[in-house]
């Protein structure tokens, strides 16, 4: 399960703190419990269209929609 963005790499990697906001912001609305996947990524698609490293994410998953994509464990109330 994912856990959430490599912070720690992509500070290493000399991603800006603005780059990273958006990052953040892209992750929670994609893996968000709302909606299914492809309706995840148009709206990702349409928010983020102008950041690059974002639609580089969202063409990833979409280049080839067969293959899985992991997702974040759900946390349940006991």
């Amino acid at each position: 399960h994912l856990t959430g963005l490599n912070m720690v790499g992509l500070k290493r990697r000399g991603f800006s703190r603005d780059d990273i906001h958006e990052l953040r912001k892209a992750y929670r609305l994609l893996f968000a419990e709302e909606g299914t996947m492809a309706e995840r990524l148009e709206d990702v698609s349409a928010t983020f269209k102008d950041h690059p490293t974002v639609m580089d994410i969202v063409n990833f998953i979409q280049i080839d929609s067969a293959r899985a994509v992991c997702q974040p464990k759900v946390e349940r109330a006991a």
